[in-house]
């Protein structure tokens, strides 16, 4: 933590109104969260944990045997890829694996966050997160600390340990938030990797992994997969498929070359999405995809074969700063591209069913970003509220500057707890002015977007 940045019960005292819950989730994400032997094993008999596998540790993206990539944990790195995930007992989603290990330590082992980490540890007899009292550096000892908030694991889903008649693992087809979201990636593979354009906050690990080929998930272990996940007790409220972006069928220039811009990702989601209305056995599905931006054409291609929700993330509001930031997206087709997309999606899915998101915290990088908070604010709520008149909802994801990111190389700073409290104010302020619906976000789920969380304290009033 910056020596001018206002603690924890700082920003509490100075933010009265907002949700002390809320803030202890930002703060999770901004400072990470670390298992004691006592929580994993507390996971084990909770049956939260899975019995890691070579495959299953590459879904994740993170390959342990590669001396570059590995990640300096103070349990085994075996157990490391199985936590499902941790919720508060209010059901809202607080971390998984990801917030355990992506960015936390730097190869000698100590602190790249902000500030010292919580301790995930069991306390008489339940599971709490706790503020350690001091710094630390792995791999010395733990201190207990104070425990802030109760939590829960999320059970392993039973699908976790099947395969598909191929003999794929149902793992590497799709992961799960437990227990109600389904999340398919179609691809890790990101075109803009292999032009050296990719967004400078993306981590480059899934591109190493894949060794530049962009492979694609087998459309029968896709039905296999969600058949089964399918008949889980408890059942799920939407699924969500993702994949890196392919704006092939243009020349290097960025003109056209007959194909329409993305068409070959496009073709990859209309595929997957047929397959999955075999699954429910009707036309429209409940499945959001977040993807690239696509034309109108290429956006009623997907309705047509039962798309129900649509996120393309702008990412960054401010021009300069998008090309600075996502010089991929720049050159394929420009910041004007992407807003065009968007709206047009709204035409087509209708209010209420289009959303973008922002990576927020990435605007105030150095050297070209905002120097002031109130500055980055600004700018981002300026985003927010032009796509709220338009019938978009936008919500922010916390900035990880995680290893293999331009910004890891670069050592960027991670913005305050104060930041992230106002632009979640901001943000809800102008979903309410424009009374905007967030269904498809799924904010009970969703790992680290505070403001879903403020949308779900407010729920009645909409």
């Amino acid at each position: 933590m910056e020596n001018d940045e206002l603690g924890f019960e700082e920003v509490g005292r100075k933010y009265p109104d907002f949700p002390r819950t809320i803030m202890r989730k930002i703060d999770t994400a901004l400072r990470g969260v670390i298992l004691s032997e006592k929580a994993l094993q507390r996971a084990k008999e909770e049956d939260a944990l899975y019995d890691a596998s070579a495959d299953f540790v590459g879904q994740c993206g993170f390959d342990l045997d590669k001396p570059a990539l590995k990640v300096r944990v103070p349990v085994s790195a075996e157990a490391l890829p199985v936590i499902g995930g941790v919720f508060f007992r209010d059901g809202t989603y607080v971390l998984g694996l990801e917030s355990v290990t992506r960015g936390l330590y730097s190869p000698s082992g100590t602190l790249v966050r902000k500030g010292k980490p919580y301790l995930l540890d069991s306390v008489d007899g339940e599971l709490w997160l706790l503020d350690l009292p001091r710094e630390i550096k792995l791999p010395n000892g733990i201190s207990r600390g104070e425990p802030m908030e109760e939590v829960y694991f999320a059970p392993i889903p039973a699908y976790f340990s099947k395969k598909t008649s191929r003999g794929t693992p149902m793992i590497k087809v799709i992961s799960s938030r437990a227990p109600n979201r389904i999340t398919i990636n179609i691809s890790d593979y990101c075109h803009f990797f292999k032009e050296k354009l990719s967004c400078k906050y993306c981590s480059i690990i899934p591109w190493l992994l894949h060794k530049g080929v962009r492979t694609l998930v087998n459309l029968e272990d896709i039905y296999e997969t969600v058949n089964e996940a399918l008949e889980e007790e408890g059942g799920f409220t939407s699924i969500h498929l993702i994949a890196g972006s392919d704006p092939r069928g243009v020349n290097q220039n960025g003109s056209h070359r007959g194909n329409s811009p993305y068409e070959n990702e496009v073709n990859e989601y209309v595929e997957v999405l047929k397959t999955l209305q075999r699954c429910f056995g009707r036309e429209k599905i409940p499945v959001q995809a977040i993807a690239s931006a696509f034309p109108r054409e290429q956006l009623l291609r997907l309705k047509e074969v039962g798309l129900s929700a649509y996120r393309s993330n702008i990412e960054v509001w401010d021009n300069k700063l998008f090309e600075w930031i996502c010089p991929g997206k720049a050159k394929y087709f420009g910041r004007q591209y992407w807003i065009d997309s968007i709206l047009s999606a709204v035409e087509i899915f209708g209010r209420g069913n289009v959303s973008t998101q922002l990576v927020a915290g990435a605007e105030l990088a150095e050297p070209y970003g905002f120097k002031e908070m109130d500055e980055a604010l600004a700018s981002n709520l300026e985003g927010v509220e032009f796509f709220a008149r338009n019938g978009v909802y936008t919500t922010f994801c916390i900035l990880w500057v995680d290893r293999g990111s331009v910004f890891y190389r670069e050592k960027q700073k991670l913005p305050s707890l104060e930041y992230y409290v106002r632009l979640a104010q901001g943000i809800n302020e102008i979903r309410k002015k424009y009374k905007l619906s967030s269904d498809f976000n799924d904010y009970r789920r969703d790992g680290f977007h505070p403001d879903m969380d403020l949308v779900r304290l407010d729920y009645n009033e909409t």
